[in-house]
């Protein structure tokens, strides 16, 4: 499949050349990730005993994630891939397909460089303010799911119960006020999750 940029690949780069300040350490957890990531300022300390490093930027897409990977990320050579991508392709024009190929791609290329690498794939949330692409989300959601469900190395991290109550009704408390990205509350109930496979 190919697939063309829809974005300016570059337009990140002033957050993208600062995870070259980042140390290096042995045996290190990346959190590759857009905003979702971005906004999680406490990654690294949260998860100092796995050396973490943040490498979330702006309302990124996977394209990005892939076409950066060996500029910016390569260079930590994961031990654990923490991965959050999906909520940012839909409104760029990137079809369920292409996003999840090119989830594939970026993961491959992780897997190439260190072929015991364990890969996390936090589901992509859904929300309030980009509710009209809540089923490009379900459908993604899905096909990494099943695609987990056949590769050991793979683990995904479901975040529907985070987004929706038992009604269907957007848990508004999990969000922050521009109804986009999680609040507090929402990342400890995904620390929560995580904390449950690391």
């Amino acid at each position: 499949m190919e697939i063309k940029h829809k974005v300016d690949m570059f337009r990140f780069k002033w957050e993208l050349d600062k995870f070259l300040e980042k140390e290096i350490k042995d045996e290190m957890t990346v959190f590759y990730g857009s905003s979702t990531f971005a906004f999680w300022k406490d990654i690294e300390s949260i998860y100092q005993n796995i050396n973490a490093v943040n490498l979330g930027f702006g309302g990124s897409t996977s394209d990005e994630a892939l076409f950066h990977y060996e500029a910016y990320a390569k260079r930590f050579n994961a031990k654990t891939l923490v991965w959050y991508f999906g909520d940012n392709e839909p409104v760029c024009s990137y079809s369920v397909e292409e996003t999840f190929e090119l989830f594939k791609l970026t993961w491959e290329c992780f897997r190439k460089d260190n072929p015991q690498i364990r890969i996390i794939s936090i589901g992509t949330k859904t929300s309030p303010c980009r509710d009209e692409y809540k089923e490009f989300v379900f459908a993604l959601n899905k096909k990494v799911q099943e695609f987990a469900q056949n590769n050991e190395w793979l683990t995904f991290i479901d975040t529907e119960d985070i987004c929706y109550d038992k009604n269907k009704e957007y848990i508004l408390d999990n969000y922050l006020e521009d109804q986009l990205h999680f609040s507090k509350k929402g990342y400890e109930l995904l620390k929560r999750k995580l904390d449950k496979v690391l």
